[in-house]
């Protein structure tokens, strides 16, 4: 079992990457057929392979020799190990962990994701919660969807503040104090002072971090 959890991950991760690929070039998630994204040949079977491809082909593609980034690599082997963890108590949460995921790709590369990811997650969050709790995330949620659009200079992105609250939904507020700690202190180490960045990645790495902990 927990091979197959781990081949079903590397292929989610697969999809995560391609999806966040084409959200970024506009292109259709169904059209057209996989393709490299330098010489747009298409690819065939054994160059989709999650995890195997990349090692065979060395991170390059086998036509034009391009780079294939090693985020492709790095995602299809986290999201393996991710899914190995999977037991029925586990599945809202590794949902959860897999749209922002998909989010954080978005992000790395043009600092948006798509709209709707955030209203899927925020009711996967929500689902079992009592209603007082729903009230009060509901209302945390629209009052950051409001105010962003009018505020001019944020410190923080919007998306960034709606998976902190989707986090304190699933895990509590100790775990979230601990999560954003981690996730501030990546970033502190890799970043330049005053330089404007993607900061859902730090997040997302810092949840799997604390995942794959125990």
């Amino acid at each position: 079992m927990t091979l197959i959890l781990f081949v079903y991950g590397a292929c989610l991760g697969s999809f995560l990457v391609a999806m966040a690929d084409r959200y970024v070039t506009g292109e259709s998630p169904f059209f057209p057929p996989s393709h490299c994204a330098t010489c747009s040949t298409r690819l065939v079977p054994w160059q989709m392979v999650p995890i195997l491809s990349y090692l065979v082909l060395r991170g390059r593609c086998a036509y034009c020799q391009a780079n294939i980034m090693p985020t492709t690599l790095f995602v299809e082997g986290v999201t393996a190990i991710l899914l190995t963890t999977w037991t029925p108590t586990f599945t809202l949460p590794l949902l959860w962990l897999s749209l922002w995921t998909f989010a954080a790709l978005c992000d790395t590369q043009t600092q948006t994701f798509p709209g709707w990811l955030s209203w899927a997650a925020l009711g996967i969050s929500l689902i079992s919660q009592p209603w007082s709790i729903i009230l009060l995330a509901t209302s945390l949620f629209g009052l950051i969807r409001w105010l962003w659009p009018h505020w001019i200079h944020p410190w923080i992105g919007d998306g960034d503040l709606e998976m902190m609250l989707g986090y304190w939904l699933l895990f509590g507020s100790l775990s979230l104090v601990h999560w954003v700690l981690l996730a501030c202190g990546l970033a502190l180490l890799t970043v330049r002072a005053h330089v404007k960045f993607a900061f859902l990645p730090y997040l997302m790495a810092s949840a799997l971090a604390w995942w794959l902990w125990p």
